[in-house]
């Protein structure tokens, strides 16, 4: 099976980084994101007017990503199979896919539909914490809001990126992925409940679901099957 430009359909088939950068821009979902990503950007260069409230829009959302990952995995993601959530927008089927085979991309990455839909809803996601900020801040509105989405929509496509990543059988050389790669593969083999970030453990670390010692949380039986 193709993936658009990748060739092959198993994460595990991929052994080094340039093998999982060319997968990755070959994957639909990568370039829908990249192309509302360069959309942005065009647009907020077009629009000038740098201020603080485009440093303060940076600090924001590197803080709040670890919180929204935290919060979209689990209650999303990992929403139960007979909540609303499940029944009426299946939030979490998609997910529950992954867990059983971690190494299918067609789970492991958003669907290009899916991609396109969250794109266009951060949108409204950035304005929910971006308008608030310029208002108590006393900062002008157009310019830090195009910076915000910009900002979110290129976290998205970190997102991506680093979930494919850490399911290849490359091992990151830097700290900070060495770091990712380890929490995400004891999510999957170790404890659902536990290490829900991605790109960021700022909310595992906030929210008590990053232990110190793998070995401080039981050996989950449903790690596979999240039920």
């Amino acid at each position: 099976m193709r993936i658009l430009g990748s060739v092959t359909a198993l994460s595990t088939d991929l052994e080094t980084k340039g093998q999982t950068l060319r997968a990755f821009v070959g994957i639909s979902s990568a370039q829908i994101i990249a192309g509302f990503a360069a959309v942005l950007l065009v647009a907020r260069l077009v629009v000038g007017d740098w201020s603080w409230g485009d440093l303060i829009v940076l600090v924001a959302t590197i803080a709040l990503t670890g919180f929204f990952e935290w919060c979209v995995h689990l209650f999303l993601l990992h929403a139960p199979t007979d909540s609303l959530r499940m029944t009426k927008l299946g939030t979490g089927v998609g997910h529950r896919q992954h867990h059983l085979d971690p190494a299918n991309m067609v789970s492991l990455l958003l669907r290009a539909s899916d991609a396109a839909i969250f794109s266009a809803l951060f949108a409204v996601f950035a304005a929910l914490w971006v308008v608030p900020l310029m208002f108590i801040t006393g900062q002008a509105l157009l310019a830090p809001y195009l910076t915000g989405y910009l900002l979110a929509i290129i976290g998205l496509l970190h997102y991506e990126w680093t979930h494919l990543l850490v399911h290849t059988k490359y091992r990151p050389k830097s700290r900070y992925y060495k770091r990712l790669a380890r929490n995400h593969r004891l999510h999957h083999y170790r404890n659902e409940h536990y290490w829900l970030g991605v790109t960021s453990n700022l909310g595992d670390r906030a929210l008590r679901t990053l232990p110190r010692d793998k070995s401080d949380v039981p050996l989950s039986e449903t790690a596979r099957t999240l039920s």
